[in-house]
């Protein structure tokens, strides 16, 4: 798996677990996620706590790179990646 496969994976499994949180809190007619309780406080800070342990493994994966041309290369099946971070261009 390429690093940009991996951050395409993670993009999809946060907004996922993000939608989830929504769909939950609509169903459960909840205005403030902040303000519940029990069950329902559980399950909200468990997704919190996981979309937010998602996000720093992605920005780990991206790197603060800014591609300067001159670390341009083309790998053998033609894809042009940055040679400083290793990020697909």
């Amino acid at each position: 798996m390429t690093v940009k496969k991996a951050i395409q994976v993670l993009d999809w499994w946060i907004n996922h677990k993000k939608e989830t949180i929504e769909k939950l809190r609509k169903d459960w007619n909840i205005a403030d996620i902040d303000k519940t309780t029990g069950t329902e406080k559980t399950i909200f800070d468990a997704e919190k706590t996981e979309i937010y342990n998602l996000e720093v493994i992605k920005k780990e994966l991206v790197p603060d790179c800014n591609h300067p041309k001159e670390w341009h290369d083309i790998d053998g099946t033609g894809q042009k990646y940055c040679t400083g971070c290793n990020l697909d261009l």
